[in-house]
């Protein structure tokens, strides 16, 4: 199975399994850890928040707060990636707030990979 199919395959079965996509919703981390396995998401201080697209809804992500320095450039960096996503069919993936939360996500596909050479997930 390529990574590809790993992915595809989990937003698949959300899309289908609605005990699953509940179970992610309410404990992320733990949803993740069920369908991966044990310990596919590090330890450490941060938090996994799952926004479910609903056919009539429009999702606004706001950027991070800034505190301290309000400076154009502060304000041009915390506002410097800004996406409309224009998907009638649905879409996925991952809002990486943080540079620090880049290495997260990173260890967390990492685990997954290494646990899928010749590993079947439920799909």
């Amino acid at each position: 199975m390529d990574q590809h199919d790993i992915f595809t395959g989990h937003y698949r079965l959300l899309q289908r399994n609605q005990a699953a996509r509940q179970r992610l919703i309410l404990d992320p981390k733990a949803g993740l850890n069920e369908y991966f396995g044990s310990g596919t998401v590090p330890e450490g201080q941060f938090q996994v928040e799952i926004i479910p697209q609903e056919p009539d809804t429009i999702t606004i992500l706001l950027p991070s707060p800034i505190e301290g320095d309000t400076s154009n450039e502060a304000l041009d960096a915390a506002c410097r990636r800004i996406f409309d996503i224009l998907f009638t069919d649905g879409v996925g993936g991952y809002l990486i707030p943080d540079d620090s939360l880049t290495w997260v996500l990173r260890d967390m596909r990492s685990n997954i990979l290494s646990r899928s050479q010749g590993t079947a997930f439920n799909l």
